[in-house]
């Protein structure tokens, strides 16, 4: 027998409660971008598994495998990820992406899966990153490398991970950590529903127009971001206060604030589903990421949740409660045993 070390990696999904859309450039680097957010108990599993053979990617998501064999990029998200492996000297053994969403539903899907990836690589190189370095580097392989357009909301919310306030601004990033706010933290948890909508999409398309009207100074586009950083320091403060009227209140004013920001945020199908939650308890509610399909979170009444889950099972084949975390992305090592 033949000893191995297995590597398991892991980053958690996030809601985006108010503030998604201020991350991103040209707005943020003029303005300054804030968000409100949280992790949850699903997430993207990356799983590395030595052996002598060229490098094998896997994906139950896309029902998808690649194998790195000389240059084989297509263009194609697996092909891609195969290349970044090989950039950092990985070439052989067998690489397993799960995840537990489908991919490109509002999420953070983009973030969760490039942060385990580094997290893990990163761990096979022996190297120390923390939390904010993986975030760092995420955010600009991300955009650099796989040519997503994107806020830096995603990969630091996840790799930071827990229920948070945070701010970017004049180059920085900055954390104010919510998860102290327990009894305000579990209300928020024990009442929140996500609602498939039935398609995937990719968000960097509806934010592409976003960062388009806003460089090409679209006032109305502006003045609406400036509003919705505006109410995620209000939001804060009802977080902190314990305010959660207040709190679901900003959820709301938020989503028909991001709603006017681009061709498409919105369609009649989400428009529907939100307005039937809102009919049947829930006391806010609004679209995940960018826009266009993916994730409807409602946030329900007091001992409504398993009333208007019932009645959201009408108009989707998915609809889940979560849990919140406070943990981000992590990565470990497991001893294995190769029978000869």
């Amino acid at each position: 027998m033949t000893q191995g070390t297995k590597l398991v990696s892991y980053s958690p999904f996030r809601i985006s409660f108010a503030g998604g859309g201020t991350d991103i450039n040209p707005f943020c680097d003029a303005y300054g971008g804030s968000v409100i957010n949280t992790t949850i108990d699903r997430g993207v599993t990356v799983i590395y598994t030595p052996d002598e053979y060229e490098l094998e990617i896997s994906s139950r998501d896309f029902l998808k495998s690649v194998m790195i064999v000389g240059e084989n990029d297509n263009g194609d998200v697996l092909h891609k990820m195969a290349g970044l492996f090989r950039n950092y000297g990985i070439d052989r053994g067998r690489i397993s992406i799960n995840s537990g969403v489908p991919p490109g539903s509002g999420l953070g899907s983009s973030s969760a899966l490039t942060t385990a990836v580094l997290s893990l690589i990163h761990l096979y190189r022996n190297e120390s990153r923390d939390p904010w370095e993986i975030a760092r580097e995420a955010f600009s392989i991300e955009k650099n490398y796989f040519g997503i357009t994107l806020g830096k909301q995603d990969p630091f919310a996840i790799a930071v991970g827990g229920f948070k306030f945070m701010e970017f601004t004049g180059g920085k990033e900055i954390n104010h950590s919510l998860n102290q706010n327990q009894a305000f933290w579990r209300e928020l948890e024990g009442r929140t529903l996500l609602i498939y909508t039935g398609k995937t999409r990719e968000s960097s398309a509806y934010l592409k127009d976003q960062v388009d009207q806003s460089a090409a100074g679209n006032s109305q586009v502006v003045s609406n971001l400036r509003e919705m950083k505006d109410l995620t320091h209000e939001m804060y403060s009802c977080a902190l206060s314990g305010d959660m009227d207040g709190f679901l209140s900003g959820i709301n004013k938020g989503w028909d604030l991001k709603r006017n920001l681009g061709r498409n945020v919105s369609n009649s199908k989400i428009d529907h589903i939100i307005s039937e939650a809102l009919s049947s308890g829930a006391e806010a509610a609004k679209l995940m990421g960018g826009g266009g399909e993916g994730f409807v979170l409602a946030v329900c009444r007091p001992g409504s949740i398993e009333q208007v889950q019932s009645s959201m099972m009408k108009y989707s084949d998915f609809v889940i409660r979560v849990s919140f975390e406070e943990s981000g992305t992590r990565s470990q090592r497991f001893s294995q045993i190769f029978l000869d």
